[in-house]
């Protein structure tokens, strides 16, 4: 889908690989409406300010800069917008539906090293270590009161800054004597969750890529 999103020129196209992954996502594999805002939120919110930025020009008008919107500008910035978000949802369907273990066994099967891949699973772990810190420390500062004001606000988001390095190598620490004590040589290994292939899942797959690409070759 997403591949199909980046090489079509169609409107309706885009709109309808937006709507289809959003959908499939939501309904089909069953992710909460609240997960999926919550994730969308900043690439969303990164895509509105970026195609705003693409849709305005600036003109020096004297000594006073002026934006200047054209509808050829404003076009081809919202043809780029949701072309972004159609890849987004896409790219969001793969991330809330399929856990990194199996990306990364698939990617194992197909060539990738792996050093690469543990590299990149431990890097994920870290990731998340690195915010239950942060939110485990800004509640304990709320519910203390630390963000009562701007000053006190200002305060207590330093003190988190300053303590969550020591935390999170702490937690890391930890991660490191756990996969240790579990025999760990070298090598991260996951006990596989694979399910039989339906060939009538897959069959719908194949059929709704090959619509949305003519779809998408007749549009350009």
């Amino acid at each position: 889908m997403m591949a199909v999103a980046l090489t079509t020129s169609s409107w309706p196209v885009e709109g309808l690989i937006l709507l289809l992954m959003i959908g499939l996502t939501v309904f089909s594999a069953r992710v909460r409406w609240t997960d999926m805002v919550h994730s969308a939120s900043v690439p969303v919110g990164f895509v509105l300010f970026g195609t705003l930025a693409q849709a305005a020009s600036l003109r020096l008008n004297g000594a006073l800069p002026t934006v200047e919107l054209t509808a050829d500008a404003l076009s081809k910035a919202a043809f780029v917008g949701i072309r972004s978000l159609a890849c987004v949802a896409a790219l969001l369907a793969l991330a809330l539906t399929t856990p990194l273990p199996d990306i990364l066994r698939l990617l194992r099967r197909i060539g990738l090293g792996r050093d690469v891949g543990d590299i990149a699973l431990m890097m994920f772990r870290f990731v998340w270590l690195l915010l239950d810190c942060v939110e485990h420390g800004r509640q304990s500062q709320a519910n203390r009161l630390g963000y009562v004001g701007y000053r006190r606000s200002l305060g207590s988001i330093g003190m988190l800054m300053a303590a969550l390095l020591p935390r999170v190598l702490s937690q890391a620490h930890r991660l490191e004597t756990g996969l240790a004590a579990r025999g760990y040589e070298g090598e991260l290994n996951f006990i596989p969750l694979e399910r039989p292939v339906s060939a009538l899942r897959l069959g719908g797959i194949v059929a709704i890529l090959i619509v949305v690409a003519t779809f998408g070759r007749i549009g350009t």
